[in-house]
């Protein structure tokens, strides 16, 4: 059992509207209790918000971390964490998995009851792209939403963790070795400087990445009555690395001639924001520097088909395709593009 002590609300705005729609209610103290009134564990803090092993056990039960637990603000910062947060919820209405969040995101959209969760679960995703740009969101697994490719079928899809951060040791191997044009490094830094935020309307994204033509496409193994078909991809400037999808290649990404035919359409990408250099939009030592070693880091990549009128669509794996540059030459050959995905 949850008791609010105290509170108070601490105000951004001069006046009384500015209050009403500024502020969110601060607690200062909390305390919890077991069915018989006795304190949690029958520890002596006089304020459970502030103590070490509540907010541990807190965040294990939730998976939500104690920054948050302490000093939550509504809105879309952090949206990939947000959506983890309830990606094992679940609704007596399938819709209001997305209408629930709609305040946690601080977003004003209509509550359309009667459309798909697809749909619901969509124009909340969208709308976190057109105000913030957070790419984030596009990272994770499993069936892909009919409201747009990028998006997945239901919020569960959240559930797998990102990418851990990569050690110090395995970024040196890469950032290690020196650039052979520092001009060529200056020319990519600028083209990604040059680049606009990613952005979503009448559901179609317009998303900046770095893209990665595919060269090779061999299946490893199928399963087909667990619908799991892995497959050893070349793709230029990258490690080989292996996608497994919950079906076959040729069928999901609508390739009439066969693997041979997917070099012709397929692409691994690095969906790209400014953010992911700090926001900084210098050019001196310091950024290109700071550039080389976030580019030769793995991170979670997406595979796309292209369409009739330069439109991509992407292809929903099973699990997380982390890709691997291979050199400094490779990060400086990067093709950095704007891709229509629908």
């Amino acid at each position: 059992m949850l008791l609010r002590v105290g509170h108070s609300i601490q105000a951004t705005g001069s006046d009384a509207d500015g209050l009403s729609k500024n502020c969110w209610p601060l607690i200062l103290c909390i305390l919890f209790y077991t069915r018989n009134w006795s304190l949690h564990k029958n520890l002596e803090s006089s304020n459970h918000k502030t103590d070490d092993a509540i907010l541990e056990e807190l965040t294990r039960a939730t998976g939500i971390g104690s920054r948050f637990l302490t000093n939550f603000t509504p809105g879309v910062d952090d949206a990939r964490s947000r959506l983890q947060w309830a990606s094992s919820r679940r609704t007596t209405r399938p819709e209001d998995i997305a209408y629930s969040l709609f305040g946690i995101f601080n977003l004003h959209l209509p509550v359309l009851y009667g459309e798909s969760v697809e749909f619901a679960l969509g124009r909340l995703l969208g709308e976190v792209i057109f105000q913030s740009g957070d790419i984030s969101i596009l990272d994770w697994v499993g069936e892909a939403s009919t409201f747009h490719s990028c998006f997945p079928a239901r919020i569960s899809s959240y559930r797998t963790l990102p990418l851990p951060p990569t050690p110090l040791s395995e970024q040196s191997s890469i950032t290690s070795q020196r650039p052979a044009s520092s001009n060529a490094l200056r020319k990519l830094c600028r083209s990604l400087n040059k680049i606009p935020l990613p952005r979503f309307a009448n559901r179609r994204l317009t998303l900046p990445c770095l893209s990665h033509r595919v060269t090779v496409v061999r299946r490893k193994s199928a399963d087909p009555l667990t619908l799991s078909y892995t497959y050893e991809i070349q793709a230029s400037g990258l490690r080989p690395l292996e996608i497994t999808l919950p079906g076959e290649l040729e069928s999901v990404a609508s390739l009439p001639g066969g693997l041979e035919s997917a070099i012709a359409v397929l692409q691994i990408v690095r969906p790209w924001h400014s953010k992911s250099l700090g926001g900084s939009t210098k050019l001196d030592v310091a950024a290109t520097e700071q550039l080389l070693v976030t580019l030769a880091r793995p991170f979670s990549a997406l595979l796309w088909t292209e369409l009739l009128h330069n439109e991509y669509r992407r292809i929903a794996s099973s699990t997380l395709i982390e890709a691997h540059p291979i050199d400094v030459t490779s990060i400086l050959q990067s093709k950095v593009g704007i891709f229509n995905i629908v």
